[in-house]
């Protein structure tokens, strides 16, 4: 789950998300319905580990708090990716 959060988060917005528009797009990318009490502590552990910051900011005319990723997270998305790649291209498909 951290990866997919992390993933989206990256690739849907440079200025962050909130919480609803993080549980739409893994919605409509993976077809998974979550719920604030599954998503928000996903969040914080997230946030808690140096992989997410968060900030308050205007969404609608009224003020919602954000998620971005940071470079720590970047990095360990990146790190993800390189080891996927290489376990696929050493995989033998039938």
């Amino acid at each position: 789950m951290d990866t997919v959060l992390l993933g989206l988060i990256s690739a849907e917005s440079q200025e962050g998300l909130h919480g609803y528009a993080i549980m739409v797009a893994v919605n409509k990318s993976f077809s998974i319905r979550l719920t604030p009490s599954t998503l928000y502590p996903e969040l914080k552990a997230l946030e808690s580990w140096g992989l997410l910051k968060s900030f308050w900011g205007i969404s609608d005319k009224r003020p919602s708090k954000k998620y971005k990723i940071t470079e720590k997270g970047e990095e360990l998305l990146h790190q993800y990716s390189t080891e996927l790649q290489m376990f696929v291209s050493n995989s033998v498909l039938p």
